[in-house]
């Protein structure tokens, strides 16, 4: 069963884990910056502390841990492929020499986070005509962003991309020899395949490393995409790598399992047809490639857990995590390459 979450112990637990910096000292900064009244967004982050501020409401000032300081070259690239998906951040230093935090004002994007908005909306397998207009207009901003980043190739030196070949072949051996046997036969084929996402034709693009459900905004009226944050993780990485976070548009996890939403092929097909329109076709070597990559992300983003918010180990019994691998990389899975 999931934990329920709770705003103070997410906030607690960030000052107790991350920084010797208070609550306080971090809110009296924000007014100093910004201006009253300051509140705290509704999701907090595992390596930030958030609030909005100022009269108007219209900044967000953030607090990040050194361990996941935003990389302004990066978000200037973000920006230039995904425009107005992206607020404009400015840093403005430091907090405290011991355990630093380091400090950011951001514009506040409109709508509120997907899972927010699929709260207010109600949660059915079954969704209603207007739940189900809501998330066609997800599913197509959803496919658009992952064009945009497919239209814009990025480079690395070949050691660079060597390396990462050489990561995910250590990560996928790690998991090949820790995870339950349910789940050898798509690791087998993921490691199998994994050079396809390393050739000459396939693109590398800017990787949101964080597509979860609290990082996507959307209008809840009317579900369209309104933006995307927390661009920390973001890296230079083949393409597909963060197609996971589109599997959370398709369906939804309780206490029960996971959930497919009973419209989750119209979705999809909606979501391929809008994404090959849009970046001119995709021929079916690329596309053999992008199910590779896509199953891959899936074991990299739930295969492993962290381990007192330092290192990453495997996922074992009874981790939510293999909860997610159930659903997405079992054999009989739909999404199996």
């Amino acid at each position: 069963m999931h934990p329920i979450y709770s705003l103070n112990n997410t906030i607690n637990s960030f000052f107790e884990s991350q920084s010797t910096v208070t609550r306080q000292q971090c809110d009296e900064l924000a007014v100093s910056v910004v201006g009253r009244p300051i509140n705290p967004t509704p999701i907090q982050g595992a390596f930030s502390y958030t609030v909005i501020a100022g009269s108007k409401q219209s900044k967000i000032v953030q607090f990040r841990a050194q361990s996941s300081a935003l990389d302004i070259e990066t978000l200037n690239l973000a920006r230039a492929i995904h425009g107005q998906f992206v607020a404009a951040y400015t840093h403005h230093g430091n907090i405290s020499q011991s355990s630093p935090l380091s400090i950011y004002v951001i514009e506040k994007l409109p709508g509120t986070t997907y899972i927010e908005a699929r709260c207010i909306n109600g949660l059915s397998a079954e969704p209603s005509s207007e739940a189900a207009s809501r998330q066609s207009n997800t599913v197509v901003g959803f496919a658009k962003f992952f064009a945009a980043s497919w239209k814009h190739r990025q480079t690395k030196p070949l050691n660079i991309v060597e390396a990462i070949y050489h990561d995910y072949q250590e990560k996928f051996d790690l998991l090949s020899r820790a995870l339950p046997s349910r789940f050898a036969e798509n690791l087998r084929n993921v490691r199998t395949e994994l050079p396809l996402l390393f050739t000459s034709t396939y693109p590398l693009v800017l990787s949101h490393d964080d597509l979860c459900e609290m990082n996507i905004f959307v209008d809840p009226n009317t579900g369209h995409i309104t933006g995307i944050i927390d661009w920390a993780e973001a890296r230079i990485l083949p393409f597909g790598i963060s197609l996971w976070g589109f599997e959370n548009i398709l369906g939804y996890m309780d206490s029960q399992g996971w959930h497919y939403y009973n419209n989750h092929h119209k979705l999809e097909n909606l979501f391929w047809q809008t994404f090959e329109e849009t970046v001119g076709g995709v021929s079916e070597a690329n596309m053999q490639a992008i199910r590779v990559a896509r199953m891959a992300g899936f074991f990299l983003r739930y295969g492993f857990v962290w381990e007192d918010g330092v290192r990453e180990i495997p996922a074992k019994e009874p981790d939510s995590a293999l909860r997610y691998l159930d659903a997405f990389c079992t054999p009989d899975d739909r999404t199996a390459t």
